[in-house]
């Protein structure tokens, strides 16, 4: 996978966890693999793909430099305002949105305005996306990289996440929370287990 910083200095002037955003982007594209490798709703995404969600894990806190409370909704209007340079608006719209649902509610087309203007394909994408990068961000709460590699299998009921750490077990509070809009999407249970 061909991985790169965000070209505009959204990342330098906003983030303020460096670390933490680009252990996000670690787990996130271990996640993405193993779901594009095992998991037949996951199959169909592009390499493109992999660029709008490194984008948005690399900036999905950046929204913390305006507040805390909201900084997801921040974030989203941080990105879509000032524009990603080697994007174009719409692929910045849809990297802002993927940001946005990092945490919070689900993608609403009735509630939520900026992800309703997304084409209908984009909306699935932002989905499919946010829902990794909702995980991640879960799975990096404890701050210490402890998770070396993810695998995934996928039955009927379940999806089925091995995860292989340095020799600790991370804490899986945060990331049982936020499995929730991948099981959502995959319409099956997400369940952790070390390999």
């Amino acid at each position: 996978m061909n991985t790169t910083m965000p070209k505009v200095n959204l990342y330098e002037k906003y983030c303020k966890d460096k670390e933490h955003a680009t252990d996000v982007k670690k787990y996130a594209l271990m996640i993405f693999e193993a779901l594009y490798q095992n998991a037949e709703e996951y199959k169909n995404l592009s390499s493109k793909s992999v660029q709008y969600l490194e984008q948005a894990a690399l900036l999905h806190d950046i929204g913390y430099a305006v507040e805390k409370k909201s900084h997801h909704k921040h974030t989203m209007n941080i990105i879509i305002n000032e524009g990603i340079d080697g994007f174009s608006r719409e692929d910045a719209a849809i990297i802002a949105n993927i940001a946005r649902y990092h945490r919070g509610s689900f993608p609403d087309i009735n509630k939520h305005e900026i992800f309703a203007q997304l084409p209908q394909q984009d909306r699935e994408l932002v989905t499919k996306l946010g829902a990794i990068l909702r995980l991640a961000d879960g799975l990096d709460k404890p701050h210490k990289n402890l998770i070396l590699r993810m695998q995934a299998k996928e039955t009927e009921d379940t999806l089925e996440l091995g995860l292989k750490t340095i020799g600790f077990k991370p804490n899986l509070k945060m990331a049982e929370e936020k499995k929730d809009l991948l099981e959502f999407t995959l319409q099956k249970q997400v369940k952790f287990v070390f390999i």
